[in-house]
């Protein structure tokens, strides 16, 4: 499996979510504002990118991942 390249505001996202998952997305919105100060908006938007890259699934509400933070630094 090739794995998506990942920017670097999205993998410090990943970095919050490697820490905390599985997560609610709307914990994960209240993590990204505290550690990144980013609006719910924008987490949202980059879970759906995310999610339509393969890097993630947000199944319902609960965020995963689906590759691990190790795959991402060797690619």
């Amino acid at each position: 499996m090739t794995i998506p390249k990942i920017h670097e505001s999205e993998y410090r996202f990943c970095l919050i979510l490697w820490a905390h998952e599985p997560v609610s997305a709307a914990e994960l919105a209240r993590l990204c504002r505290a550690e990144l100060g980013w609006q719910r908006t924008t987490t949202y938007t980059v879970i759906k990118r995310l999610g339509e890259r393969g890097v993630l699934r947000n199944d319902g509400g609960t965020v995963t991942s689906l590759v691990s933070k190790e795959e991402v630094q060797a690619g």
